[in-house]
């Protein structure tokens, strides 16, 4: 006859030391393969580092919800708890720049709220009435949400707990502000402002639309000197070098002429010119940092040139907002801006890159690279000083 197995809850001590700080110290059973319970002890750390009984649970309940796993119980677990083996378990497996952002927001906002209780205890209500109270944008309490949501879902595949309350909670997502766009003229002044190869990234950035993580990813390799085009297939965050946003992302652009004149300078001035070098490298031939770039280069030349405040993403939003004037196809705008759709395998194409699609980034490009632009009649682009 077999028994029900309990949940093990261990036992916590103090143990005393001569001549070092007393410890707190955990007991519990552990299983061996041949089917034996062995008694196990471990330190959970020193009465400094947990002053009282409740603090060194608070850290025992991370340990003792693995020691359970094998097991379903109805035993109370909290959010702390759920948040630690999310963090052990799955984290790891996402890009870096998502890994950072989740362990940043669990961190600031949702722990310090929400860590302490139980996973029963926490209300969709509730949920929805905090986030309301934050002074934070609509995007960002989206993501506070989203990552609440999938906290829960790892706890439901983990069979920690069996609903997920966060689904009923609602939040409007949304911007507060429109974002920044620079005309045609702001881009040029703010060119005007900028040395190699910090100019040759600016015209990257609003020339193709990449994004700060994937131009400090380049490599000489990813151009295709002979039909002009470009395979993004990295992106560095931190000095960490990951996969891209989307499977989108990798999908092959086309160079315009100018643009490769550009790299080609870039490439002779540089020393690290192989094919696995950084297009962009530093002194020692690693990345560089996009936020050291953006503070030190981008925003004081932005000053400079009297266009007011930008970031690395306004570039970007400044190649849509130019290719939509020129009244690009749809479809074309989407492809050139690598966006992931709900559509099936038609939108995850080949690496050829159409002529249509080349003709609308050459219009872009020209519009930023020549020295007089006239203005054309629907398309909002303005005319430059010679």
């Amino acid at each position: 006859m077999s028994t029900r197995a309990r949940y093990q809850f261990g036992c916590l001590t103090r143990r005393k030391r001569i001549r070092t700080e007393d410890v707190w110290q955990f007991r519990f059973y552990e299983t061996t393969e041949e089917g034996r319970r062995c008694r196990r002890s471990r330190i959970i750390g020193t009465l400094v580092q947990y002053p009282t009984q409740a603090d060194a649970l608070r850290i025992l309940e991370r340990f003792r919800l693995r020691l359970n796993l094998k097991h379903r119980f109805a035993r109370p677990v909290t959010l702390d708890a759920l948040v630690d083996h999310y963090v052990e378990q799955e984290l790891s497996q996402l890009r870096y720049g998502t890994q950072q952002a989740h362990l940043c927001s669990l961190k600031r906002w949702i722990r310090p709220r929400w860590g302490a209780c139980l996973l029963e205890e926490i209300k969709p209500v509730a949920v929805e009435q905090w986030l309301r109270s934050l002074a934070l944008a609509p995007k960002t309490k989206v993501n506070l949400r989203s990552l609440f949501h999938l906290v829960y879902q790892h706890g439901r595949r983990w069979e920690l707990i069996d609903g997920n309350p966060i689904g009923l909670v609602r939040q409007r997502g949304g911007r507060r502000s429109i974002p920044r766009v620079l005309s045609v003229l702001e881009i040029r002044l703010l060119l005007e402002e900028l040395a190699a190869p910090y100019r040759t990234m600016v015209l990257v950035a609003v020339c193709l639309g990449l994004r700060a993580s994937e131009i400090m990813g380049l490599q000489w390799g990813d151009l295709n000197w002979e039909d002009l085009t470009l395979l993004v297939k990295r992106s560095v965050v931190h000095g960490r070098t990951g996969d891209t946003k989307t499977e989108a992302s990798r999908l092959a652009l086309p160079v315009d002429p100018h643009l490769a004149a550009a790299f080609e300078e870039q490439r002779k001035g540089s020393l690290h010119t192989g094919l696995q070098d950084w297009v962009f490298a530093n002194r020692a031939g690693g990345p560089r940092s996009q936020e050291s770039i953006l503070s030190r280069h981008l925003k004081p030349a932005a000053v400079r040139a009297g266009i007011g405040k930008i970031g690395w993403h306004t570039f970007r939003h400044s190649y849509s907002k130019m290719l939509r004037a020129a009244h690009v196809d749809l479809k074309v705008q989407q492809e050139l801006l690598r966006h992931s759709t709900v559509q099936s395998t038609m939108n995850i194409y080949t690496q050829a890159v159409s002529e249509q699609k080349r003709a609308a980034n050459s219009l872009v490009v020209a519009v930023v690279s020549s020295a007089q632009v006239m203005k054309q009649d629907g398309l909002g682009f303005e005319t430059l000083p010679g």
